[in-house]
């Protein structure tokens, strides 16, 4: 229960970042959400998962990240759409943007 909180609090978060994206996004940002949105989606396909799903998507689309934060997201987003298939490259990139960031993950490894 307490993952599935803490996913829909992350989701919140980040479909508000998503409609902020005029004012400027820090790749920081999109790191504190979707580090814990992903360790979260893998620990528990919750469908929680769709709102911070929607809040990256808008993230991506924004224009608001650099090509590093770009990758990330988008390798974020294949990991909370599908989190039983996730390909080495993608989880590599995953877990160093987290730990690069300050974001522990507990469930991807």
């Amino acid at each position: 229960m307490k993952r599935i909180i803490s996913t829909v609090v992350a989701g919140i978060a980040v479909l508000a970042l998503g409609g902020c994206a005029e004012a400027g996004i820090s790749a920081d940002d999109a790191y504190a959400i979707g580090c814990p949105a992903v360790d979260s989606a893998v620990a528990t396909g919750s469908v929680a998962n769709k709102a911070t799903l929607a809040g990256l998507k808008a993230l991506r689309d924004s224009g608001q990240l650099d090509p590093q934060g770009q990758t990330w997201v988008e390798a974020t987003i294949a990991v909370i759409e599908n989190p039983n298939d996730v390909p080495a490259e993608a989880k590599t990139l995953i877990i160093d943007g987290c730990a690069a960031h300050g974001q522990e993950l507990k469930n991807l490894k």
